[in-house]
């Protein structure tokens, strides 16, 4: 496997290599976050749909019971 820096450049210039290692990590952390809300946004909305469908469900009981009262 070949490194993308080698040790004597980093051994040459370590400031450029620790901004490059800093740089893979802040990288790894935005793909990371960015994979975790992806999957947190399909369950709300796996949620929002049960939600709506429970929504409808008791409007429907409260207009029976509206036309019950009616009566």
């Amino acid at each position: 496997m070949k490194l993308l820096i080698s040790f004597k450049e980093f051994a040459s210039d370590p400031v450029k290599g620790l901004l490059f290692l800093a740089l893979m990590a802040i990288a790894y952390m935005y793909f990371d976050q960015r994979s975790f809300l992806l999957e947190q946004i399909e369950k709300h909305e796996q949620k929002i749909e049960r939600l709506e469908d429970q929504v409808f469900t008791l409007q429907n009981k409260l207009i029976e019971a509206g036309k019950a009262l009616e009566e």
